[in-house]
């Protein structure tokens, strides 16, 4: 129950419709916050393998391939896929399986090489952060000033 005379109030800042600035998607005021944290397709993410900020639309897709890339288990010498990487640390029991070998039939030199030339970029949650903040700052100055060429007219 709101008062009559906070209606107006009550739905401007409740209940009118809004526009996501990431997907221009409608909604009603309430619950754009949680649209652009948790549900918009446009809101950046990270990968869980290369920690590489993109838009959640497309994470599912670079997360395939990205899971898919193997690195060198350092204590068996065996290349394991991203995705399996935990799975595989937790069962490793460390014995070098160069017998069994690995994915690509290399000398242990090369193995090593291979290594250090696969390693992901490391990207710092700092970093990560301040790129996102610098994007969000992005998209609300360029929000107002489209909002300030629409009141003043179309600029010539």
């Amino acid at each position: 129950m709101v008062p009559k005379k906070h209606a107006e109030e009550h739905f401007l800042n409740t209940h009118a419709p809004v526009t996501c600035s990431l997907c221009s998607e409608t909604m009603e005021r309430e619950i754009l916050p949680i649209h652009k944290g948790e549900n918009c397709p446009q809101r950046i993410v990270t990968c869980e393998f290369c920690e590489f900020p993109l838009p959640a639309i497309d994470l599912a897709e670079h997360q395939e391939v990205c899971g898919n890339r193997t690195e060198l288990c350092h204590l068996c010498n065996r290349y394991v896929r991203l995705r399996e990487r935990y799975n595989h640390e937790s069962r490793c029991n460390g014995i070098p399986e160069d017998h069994v070998g690995s994915s690509r039939n290399v000398r242990p030199v090369e193995r090593e090489q291979g290594a250090r030339r696969r390693q992901p970029p490391e990207y710092s949650r700092k970093r990560l952060l301040f790129t996102v903040a610098i994007a969000g700052i992005a998209v609300l100055l360029g929000s107002l000033f489209f909002q300030k060429t629409m009141e003043t007219g179309p600029v010539v």
